[in-house]
């Protein structure tokens, strides 16, 4: 699990009153004493459908705190969602007064809209929201654990910066940040360097060049009969492998 936070810190990490935190704990939905990025994101949807008024209906602010059935599967689907491989950036929580459905690719978001031409519903950016979670507290079901901070200096004025994160076992993805592309021997320098700390593992290497170069990013492969080639990558799908990790990378000086 994440790491433990506090009730006020949870909701100021969530954008709410921590009166949220109190009422969702009240109703069984967190445990206080075992908060974490998985109970924020259940937080702020249940904040979400507890101010929702669905049209033709009305609530009176003093009737009791008790949750109609779409909100508690509203609630329900934010944390299975938190806690499954298949949720991505542009995962989405649609909340209908019939019940709910979360979609991870526009063709299934287009595909919810148009199965629903005369229906009342709201979308929930539920991919964006688990990709805001604070440091220490992202969800655990597919972004990469950071296991490297560091740099190497190619010559006596440059300088890359290195983080390095374990997706799957044996191997571990760097980001080399830098302002200018790699060169061979400062491709085997920074493979170098990175073996020299986790040994045995496979590398594989990102170039992230400075935002004003044209192709940002660049998966680097090294050639048999020598020579290196780049695949540009494209950083909506970095955002669906990395989440929250890559939006906290620095572009590296030189």
């Amino acid at each position: 699990m994440s790491a433990y936070v506090q009730p006020a810190a949870l909701a100021n990490s969530a954008k709410l009153n921590r009166s949220w935190v109190t009422k969702a704990a009240a109703l069984g939905l967190v445990n206080p004493s075992t908060l974490d990025g998985e109970d924020l994101i259940v937080v702020r949807v249940f904040a979400f459908v507890d101010q929702l008024v669905w049209p033709g209906k009305s609530r009176s602010r003093s009737e009791a705190r008790v949750m109609e059935p779409w909100q508690s599967l509203a609630v329900n689907a934010a944390r299975a969602a938190a806690r499954d491989p298949a949720t991505r950036l542009d995962s989405i929580l649609w909340v209908a007064p019939d019940g709910v459905e979360v979609t991870h690719e526009p063709g299934a978001h287009s595909a919810f809209v148009l199965g629903r031409p005369r229906s009342m519903f709201v979308a929930v950016p539920l991919g964006e929201w688990i990709a805001e979670l604070p440091p220490n507290l992202e969800t655990l079901f597919h972004w990469p654990r950071q296991i490297m901070e560091s740099s190497v200096a190619l010559d006596d004025s440059t300088t890359v910066s290195l983080r390095a994160f374990s997706t799957v076992p044996r191997l571990v993805t760097v980001f080399a940040s830098t302002v200018a592309p790699l060169q061979e021997a400062a491709y085997a320098k920074v493979i170098q360097h990175v073996t020299a700390q986790h040994p045995g593992l496979t590398i594989r290497l990102i170039e992230w060049l400075s935002p004003n170069t044209r192709s940002q990013w660049a998966e680097l492969y090294e050639l048999p009969g020598g020579g290196i080639v780049r695949r540009p990558l494209d950083r909506s799908t970095l955002l669906d492998e990395f989440g929250p990790q890559l939006k906290r990378l620095n572009p590296g000086t030189a």
